[in-house]
């Protein structure tokens, strides 16, 4: 299922494609549980009974894949800041260019319509501007010129200020979001590569006060004999 999950989140492969990286990287989180799962069963199965030679030779067979799991999940920590940077970069690159276009645009306009002295004159000058299908409408072409030059500037500026308005929304929530899903990916990601790397015996387990290791000798004291001496004995 998480081979499935992943060749289904990754295809069309985009190598190049900061979003392809970042979705790819999302879904190898977010899938990353069912193979936690099916190790922590072999674990648990081998715990249980670890003397069977079927399941010793599976786990044998399947610990350099849990260990590279383990690396491959750390190594997904600097290719998710990387590609989370990029995307950054080039999300304010559009950005800047979309503003600075539409103020561009703006500024034509304006000079449009402050310098056109008819109806016609005007209605060429906006379709060389926006294109043939642009145009004054019959409404506009029946109101002075003084007045619809006013008119005119005053929606101009309106639309301005709409998408400046827009633009700085979507720039403000975006890098957020980015943020959020960055610190998710990051912190599961070292918790996938501890775990797994734990579960491959790859880390020492945790050793707790007054318990000796697993197989380790220690002295147990006996009763004293009859001339008062303690008895030492090794188990």
């Amino acid at each position: 299922m998480f081979l499935a999950a992943m060749v289904i989140a990754a295809a069309p492969p985009k190598l190049l494609d900061l979003s392809w990286q970042l979705g790819v990287s999302a879904a190898l989180i977010n899938n990353a549980f069912m193979a936690l799962m099916g190790v922590l069963l072999l674990v648990l199965a081998l715990g249980f009974d670890p003397i069977r030679p079927r399941l010793r030779d599976r786990w044998n067979a399947w610990r350099p894949w849990i260990v590279a799991a383990s690396l491959g999940f750390l190594l997904l920590i600097p290719l998710q800041l990387f590609a989370a940077w990029s995307f950054h970069t080039s999300v304010t690159l559009v950005q800047e260019k979309q503003i600075s276009q539409a103020s561009e645009r703006l500024t034509q306009l304006r000079e449009a319509i402050t310098s056109a002295n008819t109806h016609e004159e005007l209605q060429n000058k906006v379709r060389f501007l926006f294109g043939p299908n642009a145009g004054l409408s019959p409404a506009e072409l029946s109101t002075p010129i003084g007045t619809l030059r006013n008119i005119l500037l005053a929606r101009a500026e309106q639309a301005s200020n709409q998408l400046k308005q827009q633009i700085e929304a979507q720039a403000g929530r975006r890098p957020d979001e980015l943020v959020k899903e960055t610190f998710r990916i990051v912190i599961s990601a070292a918790g996938y590569a501890i775990t797994f790397a734990y579960l491959a015996g790859v880390l020492p387990p945790p050793r707790r006060a007054g318990i000796a290791p697993l197989g380790s000798r220690r002295k147990r004291r006996k009763p004293t004999n009859d001339t008062g001496k303690t008895v030492t004995t090794t188990t």
